[in-house]
């Protein structure tokens, strides 16, 4: 782990997400399995199947708006980390450059420097 995704931490975002949605998307999609699993096996489940679809209905609809909620603002926070470290990797390659061009540019110097020295002491023999 970096010292960078160490210091970002968990939002809360993250904990209701894999705390909370998660666990209550599994157990409506694991209760809706169970009434067609048992539908399969049991004739007392078909006969009442209406109100088991009513019941994952009732129950599905507040949950699938408020985890709609939730996970656009998690998409959001995500897409925000992820602008950040686009921005984040341009300002190093940037950085790099520059560093590269005053390096060589340096160097260059140095390089004339001594070809002038190179120069006076060849005049002065």
């Amino acid at each position: 782990m970096s010292k960078d995704t160490a210091s970002e931490g968990t939002t809360f975002n993250d904990v209701f997400m894999f705390m909370i949605a998660v666990p209550l998307v599994l157990l409506w999609v694991g209760f809706a399995g169970f009434v067609i699993h048992s539908g399969l096996g049991d004739a007392a489940v078909l006969e009442n199947i209406e109100a088991y679809t009513t019941l994952i209905a009732i129950l599905g609809g507040p949950a699938l708006l408020i985890i709609k909620d939730a996970l656009d603002v998690w998409k959001q926070e995500q897409a925000e980390k992820t602008a950040f470290y686009k921005v984040k990797a341009q300002a190093v390659i940037d950085y790099n450059e520059k560093a590269q061009s005053q390096a060589q540019l340096i160097e260059a110097n140095e390089q004339a420097h001594e070809h002038k020295v190179t120069k006076v002491v060849a005049k002065k023999k």
